[in-house]
């Protein structure tokens, strides 16, 4: 475990005072103590929806998919984690989507009894999870916002630019925003049809609003013009 990094986690203060919120040496230590390192490869499922919630994870590096099967045998895409994310949101015992790997993932997994034991008595960690949470409830209301906009094109927009914010701190305007994910994926996560999502990027790169490069990351060139299509704050 040498080579792995401690566990780390990433959150916007709950005012808007302060830097973004991270977790001191001691804690990551500490939580590493708990914790066992996970390393998969893509397409690895971590929990089904439904299954027995004894586990909390926590995002070294790689991308993970939070989904909804549906009765049909497709998905629906809720959200998408990168590293310092935390996954595991359960509902009575019991994981209320399932979660797979994107790329390949390293991760901790943390047994859900230890962790609410470590948080008990640390209250700076307990409260740096509560902001972690609670960043993860705005993003998720983020999301359903998005989806009350009937064009597809700002819909595009609005989800790069979450994917920016997710991926880390305000880079510069020309920082690459990576989507390792799949059109379909990304068409299931913006309801959309995957015809949609390729119009909506053709759409905003012949409008010199972003560029796409041969890996599949965006840059974005139009920053003023990018914003307005993503109502960003």
């Amino acid at each position: 475990m040498a080579d792995t990094p401690l566990p780390s986690i990433r959150a916007i203060p709950l005012t808007n005072a302060g830097p973004v919120l991270r977790l001191n040496a001691r804690d990551r230590e500490h939580l590493a103590t708990i914790g066992a390192v996970m390393r998969v490869g893509p397409s690895t499922v971590f929990y089904e929806r439904g299954a027995h919630a004894g586990w909390i994870y926590n995002i070294v590096s790689g991308t993970v998919c939070s989904y909804r099967p549906l009765p049909d045998g497709s998905e629906r895409v809720a959200a998408f984690l990168f590293a310092e994310d935390l996954f595991g949101l359960a509902r009575k015992g019991v994981y209320v989507n399932s979660t797979r790997a994107v790329t390949p993932v390293t991760a901790y997994k943390f047994p859900l009894d230890a962790l609410s034991g470590l948080l008990m008595g640390n209250a700076g960690l307990q409260f740096r999870f509560l902001c972690k949470i609670t960043h993860t409830l705005r993003e998720a209301q983020h999301r359903a916002l998005v989806l009350t906009r009937r064009d597809p094109v700002e819909r595009m927009a609005a989800f790069l630019a979450i994917m920016e914010q997710a991926q880390g701190e305000k880079r510069p305007g020309d920082a690459l925003i990576g989507l390792p994910m799949t059109q379909r994926d990304i068409a299931s996560f913006l309801n959309l049809t995957t015809g949609s999502v390729e119009a909506a990027l053709e759409a905003l790169e012949a409008s010199a609003v972003i560029a796409r490069t041969d890996d599949g990351s965006v840059r974005v060139r139009d920053r003023t013009r990018f914003s307005e299509l993503a109502l960003e704050d």
